[in-house]
């Protein structure tokens, strides 16, 4: 099946393929010399080791010593000295200059090359570069700049996010020095702030010892001062020696009063409830009546004899003297309880009256007092203000004595808190951080793969597009070279060719009975191409296939027959089709320069071959075929190198070209040929015809159906074209 038009935005994968599969061994070979190249270049480059140690920003386990023992004050220096700028700022403090220099010192990196450039080379790689000037050493700089120099490219200080770490990473090329320098910087880093911290404390205590003297003679004299003035106010103290004796008795005088008023309220309460019992008839339910032993013992006669009058009752009258003694016992014992009573409920009532009276005393007591210490506020509040100086005095004398005796101890003991602690020591690294030479190796060979074949791609690419791009201007200037084409003499006509080109001027020549085109052969079951045997035939149905073509109508025609009996069939295939008014044009398809070109009696070159490789245009190699309406190209000269030699991108090119320009285009030649062609630019055709003559050894006609030139293909029309006279031998 004939693929679209080739445009400038297609991408022919195929063609990139082949372009891929001829550079792959060039890529390959340069691959493996880059990684060559680069193995060696690693080879002569020192190892370098990387050790790390790590510290760790904490809260001190002691106080700031200028702030004292204070947990607010604490605290806030605590969030100062642990959020995120104050990490930094240790940070920038290991990588201090001095510091850096005294580990250095103490390490003599003065004397290796390493960090002395002035010694001479590390390594191959730094002499070479030294010889061929791409590396220098400035020799106007000190040992000590040098050191430095070389120091701050090999250390690295940094605080992970959201951490108090700090990581010192130190490069070197000798494993063991790596490890030391990491570890001293930290160490030196930490006996720094220790020593530091250390002169920070003394300096407090030399100043607090003065203050300390200072406000104990200051607290002596504010005790003093409130001693003379409560002695003179007369404001005198209770035990405590705090609270003035009239503010003490204003205070116990409230209180009594409190006691005073419940008293009062509670013998009311009573003398009034049992008031209302004795009017009620119900005095033994009153609390004191229950509680008095007289009461109680009275009342236990009136049962004796209230049971002694209900016995005698059954036996004897009322009006007996007996039962008169008994109800005269009986009302007497009443009258002593009720006379108990009224005496027991007038001494509540004279208990309420008490406790009035003494709440009205105490209440007289309260207002004596209170005008007594209103006369002496103004002296009160004197005394509070000199008793408050004199505690804030005592309490920061409590508070530097507290820091001083704290300071003290930490000092004597050497044991000084350090916001940096030590949590991971460097070890002495095993394996090289850099030249890692095996990944670097393959990296670079598959870099440069890479790039070799993204170079290759880009190449087919921009070549695919120039070629596409140039395929308009082409299409503008072919009808121009065809024009410029006709103005070539027309050259003798052949006389094997002559009737077969002047066909289309005799066109009753068909409706003689003699001369009718014989039917096209069908094809039996399983076959799917068609048998013909007459040119007219032939081009007839290819008018017939090519009904509704937006483009040129390509036919492929091979052949096993001789080049007389070759350019016949063309030339009469294309007469056929120039009688229905279509632009033709044969192209003579022969990779070794023997085409059909001399039996048309027109010059072989320049032909195709020339326009493919850029040698000649289309006016140089567009005829006619002498007295005929039908261009032709012939072959040109021979392909060395064949079929291979041949690009596919400019094959496609020209044929979209002539695709613009002719409505059918006739490409003519032998078996082999007609196959390279077919594969190269994978089966761009229409139509596909075998011709083959009985002298043919190996028949075409015996192909496989459905298969044209040994490949099996669709949307193809096969065409089997037999002579008739061999017609008439297979018919035989």
């Amino acid at each position: 099946m004939r693929q679209a038009p080739a445009s400038p935005d297609d991408i022919d994968l195929t063609t990139l393929g082949a372009t891929l599969k001829r550079a792959a061994t060039k890529l390959i070979a340069l691959s493996l010399i880059a990684g060559t190249l680069t193995y060696l270049t690693l080879s002569t480059i020192a190892p370098q080791f990387v050790a790390n140690a790590e510290l760790a920003i904490v809260a001190k386990s002691g106080l700031n010593p200028f702030t004292g023992p204070d947990p607010q004050n604490s605290s806030t220096d605590l969030a100062s000295r642990m959020d995120n700028a104050a990490v930094n700022t240790h940070v920038r403090a290991i990588q201090s200059p001095d510091l850096i220099e005294n580990v250095a010192g103490e390490l003599r990196l003065a004397g290796r090359p390493e960090f002395n450039p002035v010694l001479g080379p590390v390594d191959t790689f730094t002499g070479i570069l030294r010889t061929i000037g791409l590396s220098g050493v400035q020799s106007s700089l000190s040992d000590n700049d040098r050191v430095l120099n070389e120091v701050s490219k090999r250390l690295q200080v940094y605080s992970p996010e959201s951490s108090r770490a700090i990581t010192i990473n130190f490069t070197s090329i000798d494993p063991q020095l790596a490890a030391d320098f990491a570890n001293r910087l930290a160490t030196s880093y930490r006996e720094k702030l220790a020593t530091a911290t250390v002169a920070e404390t003394s300096a407090v205590q030399d100043n607090l010892a003065p203050r300390i003297a200072r406000l104990q003679d200051e607290v002596a004299k504010a005790d003093e001062e409130v001693a003379d003035f409560r002695n003179k106010a007369g404001l005198l103290g209770g035990g405590s020696q705090k609270t003035p004796i009239n503010e003490q008795q204003l205070g116990d005088i409230t209180t009594e009063l409190t006691k005073v008023k419940t008293l009062r309220s509670t013998a009311e309460a009573r003398a009034k409830s049992a008031r209302d019992l004795m009017r009620r008839g119900t005095p033994e339910v009153i609390p004191e009546v229950q509680r008095s032993p007289l009461i109680q013992g009275l009342t236990s006669q009136r049962v004796a004899v209230e049971r002694d009058i209900l016995k005698r009752s059954t036996s004897l009258k009322p009006a007996h003297p007996i039962m008169k003694q008994l109800q005269a016992d009986l009302a007497a014992v009443n009258r002593q309880i009720a006379g108990e009573v009224a005496n027991l409920v007038a001494g509540l009532d004279k208990e309420a009256y008490l406790a009035a009276e003494q709440e009205q005393a105490v209440v007289a007591s309260l207002e004596k007092m209170k005008s007594k210490v209103a006369v002496n506020t103004t002296d009160e509040v004197e005394l509070r203000r000199l008793e408050a100086v004199a505690t804030s005095k005592r309490g920061e004398l409590e508070r530097l004595r507290a820091q001083f005796e704290a300071n003290r101890a930490r000092t004597d003991s050497g044991a000084v808190p350090v916001e940096a602690q030590i949590i991971n020591l460097a070890r002495t690294p095993s394996i090289s951080n850099f030249p890692k030479k095996l990944p670097y190796t393959l990296l670079v060979m598959v870099a440069t793969l890479l790039l070799g074949t993204a170079f290759v791609i880009t190449a087919g690419l921009t070549r695919s597009a120039r070629s596409a791009g140039s395929t308009h201007a082409a299409d503008d200037r072919l009808r121009e070279e065809i024009a410029a084409a006709t103005s070539i003499p027309s050259p003798r006509i052949p006389p094997s060719l002559a009737p077969l080109v002047n066909a289309r001027h005799e066109p009753d020549l068909v409706d003689e009975p003699g001369l009718q085109p014989p039917p096209l052969h069908r094809p039996g079951h399983g076959d799917a191409s068609l048998h013909v045997g007459d040119a007219g035939a032939l081009a007839r149905h290819l008018l017939d296939i090519s009904t509704g073509a937006t483009n040129g109508f390509r036919t492929l025609i091979a052949t096993r027959i001789d080049a007389v009996s070759t350019a016949e069939l063309a030339v009469a295939t294309a007469a056929g089709l120039t009688l229905a008014d279509k632009q033709v044009i044969i192209i003579d398809w022969s990779l070794n320069g023997t085409g059909i070109a001399r039996q048309m009696s027109l010059p072989n070159a320049p032909g195709f071959v020339e326009l493919l490789i850029g040698k000649a245009t289309f006016a140089d190699i567009v005829r006619f075929i002498p007295g005929s309406r039908t261009h032709f190209i012939p072959s040109g000269w021979a392909v060395a190198e064949g079929p291979e030699g041949l690009d596919a991108d400019q094959l496609n090119l020209i044929l979209d070209a002539l695709d613009e320009a002719y409505d059918h285009i006739i490409v003519v030649g032998r078996y082999e040929n007609a196959r390279a062609l077919f594969e190269t630019i994978q089966g761009r055709f229409d139509a596909g015809i075998v011709a083959s003559d009985t002298s043919d050894g190996q028949r075409v006609l015996d192909d496989p159906p459905d298969t044209f030139l040994g490949f099996e293909v669709a949307d193809i029309d096969i065409i089997r074209f037999e002579s008739r006279a061999e017609q008439a031998e297979t018919a035989a």
